[in-house]
């Protein structure tokens, strides 16, 4: 530009950077031109706006060319419209505004109005990108040198500064008012030592403090009792990291209603932070969540009591949840099925329901589920043994305490063994309706509120009416007797107090016979333990009060008999007690009622017999058997008198002991004549021991003689025997007939003297050999004794049948002999025209009833029956032939000594047995032996 366009345009001196801009700026190129053909009054308004350290914009022409001063141009910031927007029409540089701009210019140009707008936030692109920019600024009009409005003149000033400074201030105090009023605990903790800055309500109400006790002082300063526990590590930590620190459930000991409890909080420390990123403070936020950790740990300690519980039950339990399928089985269920808890979790259980239970059993359970109601069935469920049970299955809902449904619980039962149950109960009930008709039992049901009675026909029958008369509670009541009726009422007031009626009353039939009731019943209450109604049963009890009567009649009559006998007469009851005297007892005691009953009936017992009568008599009461004790009674002088005291049990019909009835009788002049009787049966078994010795002595001399017999006696026998045969032998030939049959008669005498030696010692040996009891098989002891007969048999061609043989207890050597007699005898006695028939049997026997031989009753005997076909015997002789040297026939026609018979008998003595002969003459012998099989 020349020195003449720098004359012509010195409106642009000046300025600053805007100055120089304007006036390097190429006009030509604008709308406007070169600078020197501006009209005045715009060259005037860019001085004006040059020159002024007020930020001003002019927007000029048509185009409304932008200009503006230094002032205005630091709003624009770098990396923006400047310079770009000076010259540039107003729509192009302020094209991302135009709509809020627009409308305010067009105000000035059309209306020629100002306009003023204070803080008003236009964003405008600046340092390289849009940014809200607050703005106070006017707009008004400029006039050419015509007067016409040629351009806006914008006087304006950035409040972006002072609008973010109020917009921080209010931000502040909304800050402070959301952590006052934060529903969360808030505070806020300034500086390294966590001074406590902002604490609203509800953090002061957890930590138990005032604001006064912590605002403007640290935090462990101002809540002393939060150290120790961690938080000091944790703030420090947020403080110097600016890591975010969040707790959930934390238990903390902070004080609470004067002392320090224990509180569980949700926290969040987050750090507070200055432009450059340090750490200046911590924003603290807490809820108290106490109340739901102690509720979910009361709920899982429920939890963890009901598995315990469910596991302890002896019913099967099982629990679903909302899905249908089952999540848990106690362990009463899992013994029972055999299964874990994974087979049947879901629906793995209905593997076990048996296959015609299954559909039924599952649309009931999902027809409940779906209904959210209980339900119940039966169904069979597969034991762990393979047996299908019938089982009960009770179902509920299950709901949250915000009644959010959960699924269901259920309960099973075992009911096999209950349906067998029921079915005995139902007879059970059959049979009780079966002992309430037999027992006359009048039945009625009575309704408080409406005083209205129900009774069964015999209830009728009891009060004199027919069964189809109809008749009111009051009709019944005033048949009650007037002298009982208070018993009545009284019986009903205290039935309504607890529950139970019972009472006894009189009642008067139409033709005012008197009869006696026993009533019964249980009272029924509502909620409100109110009585609803009474339920009863009523007994007709006439015949028994006449019993009651007549019995204290007979008792009267009894005491009355009982006073003037001069025995002592005494009672008990069932359990023992004596419960009365007659007269006698207090006259010889001396002793009164009272003081019996004080001092108890023992008290005139002898001392030394006590124990012994107690023990007696409660042995007796014990078993119900007869009492017979023989003790002394004191008399009213002191002395004591032996006394025999019985008592009886009084029974009922059914056997079962009422009372005890007993006497006591002196029986001391008795007691004297058994002393003196002992002393003389004492003496007299001395003289009997003396006479034993004497006894044993013989005894002794007599084995003595048994040897001498059994030895030197037959010592000549043997040799009259040996030399006799000798002489027939070698001098038959030179003997005389008659000396001849003189030798053999001598040879017969020493025969039959030598089998009488030997029998006479047997028959001695059967008393005092030692008796040694084997239990032996028969059968055994007839073997040894046919070996030992074996020729004899043979040569009489006897026939020896042999039936069912027993063992038996015997002394062996012994019974061995008596079977050789036995059958040696029926073989000597034998007809000669038949051969010898000898049949031997036995059987275990017990008679239990009265027998033609007196035989004990109830004893086990073994019965031995020996039977020939010989000559027998008359039967009145059954008794002599078991006597010592006792014959029925002669010696030449039957040989033996008349002593074999009585060695048997002996020998079945020796086993405290029993022989019987039975015999016929000509016919045969019988001999039936017993032997106690109990030895």
């Amino acid at each position: 530009m020349n020195n003449s366009s720098i004359y012509e345009n010195s409106f642009l001196l000046g300025g600053g950077e805007m100055g120089k801009l304007i006036r390097e700026k190429v006009w030509d190129e604008t709308s406007l031109g070169n600078p020197s053909g501006w009209k005045q009054s715009l060259k005037t308004t860019i001085t004006i706006l040059l020159n002024t350290r007020f930020p001003m914009f002019l927007f000029w022409g048509p185009d409304l060319i932008c200009f503006y001063n230094d002032a205005y141009r630091a709003s624009l910031g770098t990396d923006g419209k400047h310079p770009g927007i000076l010259g540039e029409k107003a729509e192009v540089a302020w094209a991302d505004i135009w709509p809020v701009v627009a409308p305010l210019i067009n105000k000035v140009l059309i209306e020629n109005e100002s306009t003023w707008s204070e803080d008003q936030l236009i964003p405008i692109f600046r340092n390289g990108r849009i940014e809200d920019v607050y703005w106070t600024f006017s707009h008004s009009s400029v006039q050419d040198d015509d007067g016409v409005v040629a351009g806006v003149l914008v006087v304006c000033t950035e409040t972006t500064a002072k609008v973010n400074a109020y917009k921080l201030l209010e931000d502040s105090k909304r800050y402070y008012n959301n952590i006052m009023q934060a529903p969360v605990a808030m505070c806020v903790f300034i500086g390294s030592e966590h001074v406590v800055e902002i604490v609203n309500a509800k953090m002061l109400e957890i930590w138990g403090k005032t604001a006064e006790e912590t605002l403007n002082k640290p935090i462990f300063e101002g809540l002393p009792e939060a150290r120790g526990q961690g938080l000091e590590e944790i703030i420090n930590t947020v403080y110097n990291t600016g890591e975010r620190f969040v707790a959930n459930e934390r238990m903390l000991m902070l004080p609470r209603n004067g002392r320090v409890e224990t509180l569980y909080l949700n926290f969040v420390y987050e750090a507070l932070t200055a432009d450059n990123g340090t750490s200046i403070g911590i924003v603290a936020t807490a809820t108290d969540v106490t109340i739901q950790v102690e509720a979910r740990m009361k709920i899982e300690e429920s939890e963890k009591r009901f598995r315990y519980v469910a596991d302890s039950a002896p019913v099967l339990i099982w629990m679903s949840g909302i899905d249908m399928s089952c999540h848990f089985f106690n362990k009463a269920w899992l013994i029972f099925t055999g299964k874990t808890m994974e087979q049947e979790w879901g629906s793995g259980w209905a593997d076990g329901i048996h296959p015609e239970d299954l559909s039924r059993c599952l649309a009931t359970y999902i027809n409940a589920f779906n209904a959210r109601e209980e339900f119940y069935m039966e169904y069979r469920l597969k034991r762990a043994d393979g047996a299908y049970r019938w089982i009960s299955v009770n179902g509920v809902p299950r709901y949250t305490i915000d009644n959010t449904f959960e699924g269901y619980i259920g309960a099973c039962m075992d009911i096999h063994e209950q349906t067998i149950y029921q079915e005995k109960l139902k007879e059970n009930e059959e049979r009780l309706n079966v002992v309430i008709a037999a027992s006359e039992l009048g039945n009625f049901e009575f309704n408080f509120s409406e005083g209205k009675l129900l009774y069964s026909p015999r209830y009728l029958q009891i009060f004199g009416h027919s069964k189809d008369t109809e008749k009111e509670h009051a009709d019944f009541l005033k048949q009650i007797h007037p002298s009982d009726l208070d018993k009545r009422n009284e019986a009903m007031q205290y039935a309504i107090n607890s529950g139970v009626l019972g009472y006894e009353a009189r009642i008067v039939w139409e033709d005012n016979s008197v009869h006696w009731m026993e009533v019964r019943g249980k009272v029924f209450y509502d909620v409100e333990d109110k009585p609803i109604k009474l339920i009863g049963t009523i007994r007709d009890t006439t015949k028994i009060k006449k019993h009651q009567q007549e019995l204290e009649e007979r008792e009267q009559k009894f005491r009355l008999l009982a006073d003037s006998m001069p025995q002592h007469v005494w009672t008990a009851d069932t359990e023992g007690n004596l419960n009365y005297f007659n007269r006698s007892v207090f006259d010889y005691s001396g002793l009164s009622p009272e003081e019996i009953s004080a001092v108890g009936w023992l008290a005139i017992v002898h001392p030394e017999d006590r124990d012994e009568n107690v023990k007696h008599w409660m042995h007796a009461v014990k078993t119900g058997t007869e009492f017979l004790f023989e003790h002394r009674f004191r008399r009213h002088d002191g002395t004591y008198r032996w006394q025999l005291s019985r008592a009886i049990p009084q029974r009922n019909p059914d056997g079962e002991t009422q009372m005890w009835v007993g006497t006591s009788t002196d029986i001391e002049t008795q007691k004297t004549f058994t002393r003196e009787l002992e002393r003389q049966v004492h003496q007299r078994t001395r003289q009997l021991e003396e006479k034993n010795q004497e006894l044993e002595k013989m005894n002794v001399e007599l084995n003595s003689f048994a040897y001498v017999s059994s030895h030197d006696l037959q010592e000549p026998l043997r040799k009259i025997q040996t030399f006799a045969n000798r002489i027939i032998e070698k001098e038959e030939r030179h003997l005389s007939p008659k000396g001849l049959d003189y030798f053999r008669r001598m040879q017969q005498a020493a025969n039959r003297m030598q089998m009488l030696i030997e029998d006479l010692l047997t028959y001695s040996r059967t008393n005092t050999s030692e008796r040694i009891f084997e239990t032996l098989s028969l059968t055994d002891l007839l073997d040894e004794v046919k070996a030992d007969l074996k020729e004899t048999l043979i040569e009489k061609n006897a026939i020896l049948y042999c039936g069912k043989m027993c063992d038996v207890c015997v002394v062996p050597f012994q019974f061995r002999q008596l079977l050789t007699n036995l059958i040696g005898n029926s073989i000597k006695f034998a007809k000669t025209d038949i051969p010898p028939l000898i049949k031997i049997e036995s059987e275990i026997k017990i008679f239990h009833e009265e027998n033609e031989h007196n035989l004990p009753l109830g004893q086990s005997f073994c019965h031995i029956r020996i039977e020939d076909n010989g000559i027998g015997f008359d039967q009145q002789y059954n008794e002599r032939i078991f006597e010592v040297f006792q014959r029925l026939h002669s010696k030449e026609d039957y040989s033996g000594t008349g002593i074999g018979l009585a060695i048997v008998k002996k020998i079945v003595e020796n086993h405290n047995g029993y022989i019987i002969a039975k015999g016929k003459a000509g016919v045969g012998a019988t001999f039936n032996i017993y032997i106690n099989n109990e030895t």
